[in-house]
């Protein structure tokens, strides 16, 4: 056995960082990887050439493999999979937060100092290059002892922009800070030792779902060993702001984490007018360097001439070669207490609003009878309106989801029936149709990391519910795809439902051709077996849940640039969420239908222009559209392909076709829709503004 060989607990997003990291470290070996999902194993496997994959913590202690394993998986996860680790002696690297409580914490300090493994937690933003660059002019003795630090940690919220409610960090006010306050926590402790004493000021929170509701904002103020601190904490924001600033007897330093920049304020022996240029002149000139030398070190990175080198790796990679540094010199000392810490102290911000797990609230008594109408999908942004339509025309409504926590109160009611499951499955999509007469086919069916997994999933989705509905005999089966299926960059093409997909699929983008593909499966099922199924494709959802900043507008790098896929004065496809529920209850039950498509559109068409002046009226915010030449994107698109083509990637070379129909620069003529399923969308432009966004928009 290698004594440096290393498990992963666990496959995910977090795990590729980790990789990367354990390659760049001299002496250690990624031996094997542990993941429920045998699928997300063997994949792991296969990207990063290692030769064991197991399913579970106790396969690989039998195995007998490795000295240390890295736990990422999930907090609540954390004691379970990291307690018999560390009880057969391995030594274990843990994500933050160590765990839920201090008591779970304290059985894995057990575990650790019955074994005599080390048991380290990954606080890795001790380690970003501007929190170290910080604490060495500290101990330069640049501005005398530290006596107080003033932190921000306001960031946008990625999973509460999506509505990702089920994620345990929405639990309890106090998931939310061991989740994402850890961090600024972990850095004030780091410069100023363990907080003492503690006071809390919260926002009014934030309701999300039936009786679940975020504290996005918070005020801290701490005492600690060596010094104050205050930590404004600002979660869900759109504009990211990082920093400290860092007080001594004798100057201060200002630590921009966001940016990785730093600056020290000293005073000099000049005249206070004198001395103020000067020390902004110095720290304008160290700015302006540290900014060059980190745009340098990226274009150099990207292009492979020098290993990587961004904030979040080298933090990562400094916490990983820490732990194992501190495994050569002293297990004992790796007792997991600053984890411990660490935990303990959210759960004293937390208790300064009173938090307190939650009795779960009593569901609404549901009945037994069978739903005739089945949604798949049915909890996202088009199924919640569909869904809130059904209920309300006093239809019972299944709803097949891969989540079912923190739902809005729409799934209280009695007449839905709530299935966990997912609609790959051909045995949760058999399950969930039951008696249904009718099925709504609103799964996504995930994307992937290359163009066969996107269609592996999507297709594969698609065609799992068709087969599941042939063989229980539905009689209409609803498929919601979308505009981007049809090739849209001819201003002179007028697209109705007849309009085929794109017949040059390979110019196509991922989803666009997946969704295509789609179509074909559903059509040749059709004609072939009878299936009864109808096509609908909506244009740019707007409404009430959904994301005011769409890519179908433009796309952008920082939410108040709009970069347009053209001129942006073209009209754009628009319709309402409600608008395309309208059309799915009457394509359920419309004569004649079954084979054809439908495109969904409103009959409000703001250019991208407009739509972005719209938008900031409604918002208040200085938004601003960037018309863009077709060309110039295609030629920035190829520039980027060469790049990375020079770096070994392989990546399909850029297609101007693709970007022609992003433009959306077709005219659509729903006049089929209008006939054949009675659909009036809203017509009055007021209106629409106000459904779309006005009445919603930056609410949250």
């Amino acid at each position: 056995m290698n004594p440096t060989a290393i498990a992963f607990i666990g496959a995910g997003n977090i795990a590729e960082t980790h990789a990367a990291a354990v390659r760049a470290i001299p002496g250690l070996t990624l031996a094997a990887v542990v993941d429920p999902v045998a699928s997300r194993a063997q994949a792991f496997a296969r990207r990063w050439d290692i030769v064991h994959f197991h399913d579970g913590v106790e396969a690989l202690i039998a195995a007998k493999l490795v000295r240390a394993a890295h736990v990422l998986v999930p907090p609540p996860l954390h004691r379970a999979v990291a307690e018999p680790l560390l009880a057969a002696g391995i030594d274990v690297l843990l994500e933050k937060p160590m765990a839920q409580d201090a008591d779970e914490c304290a059985a894995l300090q057990n575990a650790a100092a019955r074994s005599g493994a080390a048991l380290g937690i990954n606080h890795n933003q001790i380690y970003h290059p501007a929190h170290l660059a910080a604490r060495r002019l500290i101990a330069q003795n640049r501005i005398g002892p530290v006596r107080h630090v003033q932190m921000r940690f306001i960031l946008p919220l990625r999973q509460l922009d999506a509505r990702q409610l089920g994620h345990w960090m929405f639990d309890r006010p106090v998931n939310l800070l061991l989740e994402q306050a850890v961090h600024p926590l972990s850095q004030i402790d780091d410069l100023l030792g363990p907080a003492q004493a503690v006071s809390v000021l919260a926002a009014p929170p934030l309701a999300l779902a039936a009786g679940q509701e975020v504290h996005r904002t918070w005020l801290v103020s701490l005492q600690c060993a060596r010094g104050s601190a205050q930590l404004h904490l600002a979660l869900g924001e759109r504009y990211p702001s990082w920093g400290a600033m860092i007080v001594g007897d004798d100057g201060a330093i200002a630590a921009d984490y966001a940016n990785n920049l730093v600056s020290c304020e000293t005073p000099g022996r000049w005249l206070d007018l004198v001395d103020g240029l000067l020390k902004s002149s110095r720290s304008a000139l160290a700015l302006e360097g540290q900014a060059l030398g980190g745009f340098a070190g990226g274009v150099l990175s990207t292009l492979k001439l020098r290993p990587r080198s961004d904030p979040f790796y080298a933090s990562m990679k400094g916490s990983i070669e820490a732990f194992y540094r501190g495994v050569e010199r002293s297990r004992a000392a790796l007792d997991g207490g600053d984890g411990r810490r660490l935990v303990e102290l959210c759960h004293r911000i937390a208790a300064g609003i009173g938090d307190a797990p939650r009795p779960a609230a009593p569901a609404q008594a549901k009945t037994n009878e069978p739903y005739e109408i089945l949604v798949i999908g049915g909890t996202g942004f088009i199924g919640q309106h569909l869904v809130a339509r059904l209920i309300g025309a006093g239809k019972r409504v299944g709803v097949l989801a891969r989540g079912t926590r923190h739902l809005p109160l729409l799934y209280e009611d009695p007449r839905v029936a709530l299935i966990a499951g997912d609609a790959r499955s051909a045995g949760d999509v058999a399950r969930a149709i039951g008696a249904a007469r009718v099925v709504v086919n609103l799964a996504h069916g995930g994307g992937g990391g290359s163009r066969a997994e996107t269609e592996a999933n999507l297709v594969g989705a698609a065609r799992t519910v068709a087969e599941a509905c042939l063989a229980r005999g539905v009689a209409r089966l609803v498929y919601v795809s979308s505009i981007a299926a049809i090739y849209l960059g001819d201003p002179g093409e007028i697209v109705t439902g007849a309009t085929p997909v794109d017949p040059r699929l390979e110019e196509r983008a991922d989803y666009a051709r997946a969704k295509a593909l789609a179509e074909r499966a559903m059509l040749d099922l059709h004609r072939v077996r009878g299936l009864p199924v109808v096509i609908l494709r909506p244009g740019v959802v707007v409404g009430v849940g959904g994301i005011a900043f769409h890519s179908g507008i433009g796309f952008f790098n920082h939410e108040r640039h709009y970069l347009g896929w053209n001129r942006g004065t073209n009209k754009l496809p628009l319709v309402l969420a409600d608008d395309v529920a309208d059309a799915i209850v009457r394509a359920a039950d419309a004569d004649g239908v079954a084979g054809r498509a439908y495109n969904l559109v409103g009959d409000v068409r703001l250019s991208a222009q407009e739509y972005v002046a719209a938008l900031a009226r409604a918002t208040g915010r200085p938004l601003r559209f960037h018309p863009q030449s077709v060309l110039k994107l295609q030629g920035i698109e190829m520039m980027k392909a060469l790049v990375k083509r020079a770096t070994g990637r392989r990546d399909p070379w850029p297609s101007l076709r693709d970007l022609k129909s992003r433009g959306l620069a077709a005219t659509f003529d729903c006049s089929d829709a209008a006939r054949d399923l009675g659909w009036k969308p809203v017509a009055d432009r007021a209106a629409f503004l106000r459904l779309g966004f006005t009445d919603h928009v930056g609410t949250g």
